[in-house]
């Protein structure tokens, strides 16, 4: 019997290729979701309408942004801010309407799920605000949120995974008194750079991972040099390549628009 997983491309809305690589893979059948920027200017009326046609076979998120963009705050400013109590909430709360707004007014339906660029929807003081606002905005349809708990090893940005646990520490409890559900199980946290090894470690995940879980990546068409440009095309490589869909065999998984909740 085959396991099912979600496979998740963030970042949906921030640049044309990454826009087309994400949609070329749902159509090969090698995502099932994928979560959009509706901040940055490839989220467009076409950019959407692609995800809408396809959205029997993907689900699609909000991908809640603080961090880029006009008007972003730097990564470290921001958790400064969220771990002092000294965030600007009024901005937090109207970032996250507008963002949600622009999702329904493209797609024409509430998101399927809300997670954060960077993780941001984890954090102390955004999360009250996420949680909250979905919790009563949305009374019939409401969207599942992105639990992001990584594994401390099993990957090249320990540090990471720690700092993030860190930030979450409370999030739980929180997401079930306001009626939220979320992901049970997680992976797919790296360094994000080329030489990391993304084949390895998602056979790893694949192999390894309980029965629904999230596996979020970050695939792309790109021309850039950086060490994120090249691992975005990585991944994309091999995402579409034979390998990929050999790995999903011997592993046994198939791709769900769904991950386990509770």
């Amino acid at each position: 019997m085959t396991r099912s997983l979600v496979l998740c491309a963030d970042d949906f809305g921030l640049a044309d290729g990454i826009n087309r690589a994400i949609v070329e893979l749902i159509d090969l059948g090698r995502l099932s979701a994928t979560s959009c920027m509706t901040t940055m200017t490839a989220w467009t009326e076409d950019a959407a309408a692609a995800l809408v046609a396809r959205h029997d076979r993907a689900a699609l998120g909000l991908h809640f942004n603080l961090t880029e963009g006009d008007n972003a705050l730097p990564l470290g400013k921001l958790m400064q801010q969220s771990l002092l109590g000294q965030l600007d909430t009024d901005r937090v709360q109207q970032a996250f309407n507008q963002q949600l707004d622009r999702f329904e007014a493209l797609v024409g339906l509430p998101p399927d799920f809300v997670d954060g660029h960077q993780h941001i929807q984890m954090f102390p003081g955004i999360r009250n605000i996420v949680l909250q606002t979905l919790q009563q905005r949305y009374q019939r349809q409401r969207p599942w949120i992105r639990v992001s708990n990584p594994a401390i090893g099993g990957h090249d940005a320990g540090f990471k995974a720690l700092v993030l646990r860190l930030m979450g520490l409370g999030f739980e409890r929180q997401r079930r008194q306001h009626a939220v559900a979320g992901n049970r199980s997680f992976a797919g946290m790296y360094s994000l750079q080329p030489d990391a090894g993304f084949e390895r470690l998602l056979q790893h995940w694949l192999q390894t991972l309980p029965e629904g879980a999230l596996i979020m990546c970050h695939p792309g068409h790109t021309d850039g040099q950086s060490g994120l440009a090249r691992a975005r095309q990585q991944e994309y490589d091999w995402l579409a390549g034979d390998a990929f869909g050999a790995a999903l065999q011997q592993s046994q998984r198939s791709l769900t628009v769904m991950p386990a909740l509770d």
